[in-house]
């Protein structure tokens, strides 16, 4: 697995990022603890919490726990995110704080607006706040989740910063192909969780006769797809094996025509 380490992308600000990471959500406790350091032990650099998961503390000391035995930091990228109920400018001020201090990471690598808010003026709000943040030196970068095209021309609008990534639910079926195009326009890169739907795409036809043409299994055709469409997928897991077939994507790739079919499943 550690071949595919340098498998990177670059973020509009130069940063590099990992094609595909690990999402942690739901995993609490030691669980989740455990398959971050296996996780990064086998070779995944792009790691992604948030505040509402409830398991940065957990996710810090896992990370902590892997550059202590050798794995290098500076090729991870740890994502978190500021929750609906602390958004505006004080309150996201003080929520990255608390963030800051359960992950215990010098620097965290990107902070996203886990959702918008109904009133763009605080969308704007809390995003003054995450330019404040980054320009304290203690995050590299900083973007949304789950912004419409609309609500991401409101805040370029106003922002002095421009958010690097917009981390969405995104899967065949669900393709969100206007949305993708968007951002790829604005030079803002996609992320995806629920890649795999929570497994719901893997009895899809289709997907099944793909996964037996490459000899893989439907979840790789689904984070396969998504990483050739220039999307970052981040699957969640807490099984060792999960973690690496979803891993193991770099060795096939879609044809045009297969990629145009199951992004037409919608």
């Amino acid at each position: 697995m550690k071949q595919h380490v340098k498998m990177t992308t670059l973020l509009n600000n130069g940063q590099k990022i990992p094609l595909i990471g690990l999402g942690t959500y739901p995993l609490k406790g030691n669980s989740a603890e455990t398959i971050v350091y296996e996780a990064l032990k086998k070779g995944y650099r792009l790691i992604d919490t948030a505040a509402m998961y409830e398991n940065e503390e957990e996710v810090g000391r896992a990370i902590r726990r892997a550059i202590s035995e050798g794995v290098p930091r500076e090729e991870m990228t740890v994502v978190t995110k500021i929750w609906k109920t602390d958004m505006g400018f004080s309150k996201t001020l003080r929520a990255f704080a608390k963030s800051y201090e359960a992950l215990k990471l010098d620097m965290i690598d990107v902070v996203l607006i886990h959702w918008p808010d109904v009133a763009r003026e605080k969308n704007i709000a809390t995003w003054k706040a995450l330019e404040e943040i980054y320009y304290s030196g203690k995050v590299r970068a900083i973007g949304v989740s789950n912004f419409s095209p609309e609500q991401l021309i409101d805040l370029l609008k106003m922002a002095d910063i421009k958010p690097v990534l917009n981390q969405y639910s995104c899967y065949p079926g669900q393709s969100q192909e206007q949305l993708r195009v968007f951002c790829e326009k604005e030079n803002i890169r996609s992320m995806a969780y629920s890649p795999i739907h929570q497994g719901g795409i893997l009895s899809d036809q289709d997907i099944q006769q793909l996964a037996e043409k490459y000899q893989k299994t439907p979840a790789q055709i689904a984070l396969r797809w998504n990483i050739q469409r220039g999307v970052i997928p981040i699957p969640k897991t807490a099984s060792s094996n999960r973690l690496e077939e979803n891993f193991a994507v770099f060795d096939f790739e879609l044809t045009d025509k297969e990629m145009a079919l199951l992004l037409a499943k919608g």
